[in-house]
């Protein structure tokens, strides 16, 4: 009987792999059908440093950051697709490919949470396919999302530790501590989370051996130093002074200022009382925090309007909800939980909107807060797992499976059909295409002159498969470059209007529409990704 049970696990857990596995694999390098120019940055740059030992600035064999203008993307997601574009090819796949495939292998660290919360290996199971279906992780493992690799490795941190705490094997820590030194590598966050998870530890396992708390402690104290060293620099800190709610930007100091101009000067003690940063950023940062926890932000929207939108389809599905609610009522077959580790993730469902919450731009975001998602599936399998053992569970479990199966086709035809046109005018509709017409056509004309927007020149030199070294003295700030070759990418949009161009060169000239258009232009063509609104238009002077 333990054999069968043991098979029957292994079975189930292959099924979700696969199950997960597909939906994030399926139509990879077509869907989404345009490489936003994040994505296309990401093997870009990858690639560059792989082949000259130098990112396109010169700065030879980066370890923490790539300064793209002021943001410093961490470089870890940078080096992994560069080495996909090895294998795979130069390729829109071969880019989204390490989000995929380590966002599929999450289900196995997230099975065995589940299990261990309650001692039950259906839950694992139940837990497991959660994440695998969940629009939220699908979508970002899709899209070439850092967020997904880091979250991967850090749940899989999170097993060791507490493998080390079960059997007290320093290997199972110093791997741990490995792999969370490494999502320092991946993904801002990470690196406020990674010691923060030491802390309840020490409070919720106190048979811990006087080795295991001095390691721990140890380990603990050293990812503080870190966090606290990599906040003090530019590089660590440039992206949250970008976008934190401390930041002018964010428009909080401008509210405080302005309430205290309106209480006038008649009792400035408790003018400061009510109107003070504290309260101000203290307000803000509660707002933040607890629009993570909203059935709008979870059932009903994507957040804040980003690259990852689905038209009319939330983070989660209506069924996680029933789940959701289920998990609290005292119904299906009771659970023994391991009440350390309950405490220990409820603990991490409360850290998980944390870094998220002090940032003000783009918010609520769904990718800051893509470990939330995964802490979150574990308690939606366990609600799955009461309501499938409820005692009308010959009712309950194919009704629930019916709405799964119509959830999960809904989801994908809104993914697959609407968002590309949806999503239009922040994917970078029709760039590719554009880069595609010239790299067949500019060797016809004297020159090429494009609109450069939207980093179109890395579109260019990507799909060109041209790595040349001999660009670093090229690119400036933004990742931008102003010729390659023939090709110039002009700072303007509608080039037809500008007096400068020459219209006795034998030129290509691109064009957004809706341009004025002088009667010595003569159109070639139009170009357009999947939405004809964004499309271009080819002219050209002289002959052909």
């Amino acid at each position: 009987m333990n054999l069968i049970k043991k098979y029957s696990y292994r079975t189930g857990l292959l099924l979700v792999f696969l199950i997960g596995a597909f939906l994030r694999f399926y139509k990879l390098g077509s869907l989404p059908f345009e490489p936003h120019e994040d994505e296309i940055l990401v093997g870009y740059v990858g690639r560059y440093i792989l082949e000259n030992g130098k990112d396109i600035y010169g700065n030879p064999w980066p370890l923490l950051y790539f300064n793209k203008f002021g943001d410093y993307y961490i470089i870890g997601s940078m080096y992994l697709s560069g080495l996909a574009t090895y294998i795979f090819g130069i390729n829109e796949f071969a880019v989204r490919f390490p989000a995929a495939f380590l966002g599929s292998l999450i289900i196995f660290p997230v099975a065995i949470l589940g299990y261990w919360i309650t001692n039950n290996k259906l839950v694992g199971i139940l837990s497991a396919f959660s994440i695998a279906i969940m629009p939220w992780h699908i979508i970002l493992s899709r899209s070439s999302a850092e967020g997904i690799i880091g979250s991967t490795i850090f749940i899989t941190a999170i097993v060791l530790l507490l493998f080390y705490i079960k059997k007290g094997k320093i290997r199972d820590l110093a791997f741990a501590a490995f792999l969370i030194l490494m999502s320092y590598w991946i993904y801002h966050p990470f690196r406020i989370y990674a010691p923060l998870v030491f802390i309840p530890l020490f409070f919720l396992f106190k048979n811990l051996s006087r080795k295991q708390v001095l390691a721990l402690t140890i380990t603990s104290i050293l990812f503080f130093a870190l966090t606290l060293y990599i906040s003090t620099t530019e590089w660590g800190g440039g992206r949250l002074k970008q976008t934190s709610i401390f930041s002018d930007l964010s428009g909080v100091n401008i509210k405080i200022q302005q309430q205290i101009y309106n209480s006038g000067n008649s009792n400035t003690q408790i003018t400061r009382l009510f109107h003070n940063k504290a309260i101000g950023y203290g307000h803000e940062f509660i707002t933040q925090y607890l629009s993570y926890f909203s059935p709008l932000f979870l059932f009903i929207k994507t957040g804040v309007e980003s690259r990852y939108d689905v038209p009319d389809q939330g983070l989660l599905y209506f069924t996680f909800l029933i789940a959701i609610i289920t998990l609290l009522l005292a119904v299906g077959q009771k659970i023994k939980y391991e009440k350390k580790y309950l405490y220990y993730f409820v603990y991490l469902i409360l850290l998980a909107p944390l870094p998220a919450a002090f940032t003000y731009f783009g918010s609520p975001n769904l990718h800051r807060t893509v470990f939330f998602a995964v802490i979150l599936s574990i308690f939606i399998g366990i609600g799955l797992f009461k309501l499938v053992t409820m005692r009308i569970n010959k009712f309950i479990t194919p009704v629930l499976t019916i709405l799964i199966i119509v959830e999960i086709i809904y989801f994908w035809h809104q993914y697959s059909v609407q968002s590309d046109i949806y999503l239009g005018s922040r994917r970078n509709d029709g760039q590719r295409e554009i880069v595609q017409y010239i790299i067949e056509n500019h060797n016809k004309v004297d020159a090429v002159h494009v609109p450069g927007y939207g980093n179109l020149a890395l579109y260019y030199l990507f799909f060109s498969k041209d790595f040349d070294k001999k660009y670093i003295s090229d690119f400036y700030n933004d990742a931008l470059i102003d010729k390659i070759g023939n090709v110039k990418f002009e700072k303007e949009v509608c080039l037809t209007e500008l007096e400068s161009m020459d219209t006795k060169v034998n030129s290509l000239i691109i064009n957004k529409p809706k341009c004025n258009i002088p009667k010595n232009f003569v159109q070639v063509t139009e170009i357009s990704g999947r939405d004809p609104v964004f499309k271009s238009v080819v002219y050209r002077t002289g002959k052909l």
